[in-house]
């Protein structure tokens, strides 16, 4: 009777890893990694004894004429053709056309963006004029339109974002001495807190009209392409604004 055992504890044989003393030497290489070298190294050599047969059969007047049309780079290997198929006309006038209509397609949806941004600049600009009543001219001539509005007199032109004092003197580090406004130049740090929204706005505009520019020409150039490959007779034409144009002869149709 067959005794079963298949539920006895057996002892488990694992490979022991590198010694401590031995850890200079790196991993420590078990019975599976060596199987999978040394499959490599006999694959390789197989591989190097089919090429030593095949270099020593060779005949040495075997000639093809692709040996002349083929070529190498520096490396000594060998450049072959992507094996592309010549297009006809009408092909390559489609793919044309499909680049236009993408051409198309993404200077329409910038034209979009940039009469977007040009309503969100149009939000910067004071509308309108702010008036102040008086009762009498006397009041009117001793008026003083920077303590009416709390604020620096450079301020008064800016009717958006205009700061009083007590906010101009956070903006300056809570500093008492000198001057509530201690830089207003062009690079000044209160000029760029106040700006630094809208110039973003300038930015992003700039290149969203420079990228828009770029995709007109694009488009002018396919469509020059494009006409170029249609039949006809054709003269090149220079504008007055330096650009160049062809005009077709015209054919009476029957």
């Amino acid at each position: 009777m067959v005794k079963l055992v298949h539920n006895v504890q057996k002892k488990q044989h694992r490979e022991r890893a590198q010694p401590q003393e031995r850890a200079r030497f790196g991993f420590l290489e078990k019975k599976k990694d060596y199987r999978l070298r040394a499959a490599d190294y006999h694959k390789k050599q197989a591989q190097l004894k089919i090429l030593k047969q095949k270099a020593k059969l060779r005949n040495e007047d075997e000639y093809y004429h692709s040996m002349t049309r083929r070529k190498t780079d520096q490396d000594g290997i060998l450049i072959a053709e992507r094996g592309n198929e010549a297009l006809s006309n009408d092909e390559v006038l489609l793919l044309k056309t499909q680049d236009a209509n993408y051409l198309t397609m993404t200077r329409q949806s910038e034209a979009r963006k940039i009469e977007k941004e040009m309503k969100n600049l149009d939000s910067f600009k004071g509308v309108g004029s702010h008036t102040v009543f008086v009762d009498s001219e006397e009041q009117m001539e001793q008026f003083d339109p920077a303590q009416y509005f709390d604020t620096d007199a450079s301020l008064l032109g800016k009717r958006e974002n205009r700061l009083r004092k007590s906010q101009l003197s956070g903006l300056a580090g809570g500093v008492s001495d000198g001057p509530v406004v201690p830089e207003l130049s062009e690079n000044g740090y209160v000029k760029q807190k106040l700006e630094l929204k809208k110039l973003k706005k300038l930015r992003l505009l700039e290149q969203r009209m420079e990228r828009e520019e770029k995709l007109k020409r694009l488009q002018a150039t396919v469509e020059l392409q494009k006409q170029l490959m249609k039949k006809g007779e054709k003269k090149k034409v220079q504008t007055k604004d330096g650009r160049t144009v062809f005009k077709w002869k015209n054919v009476r149709k029957r």
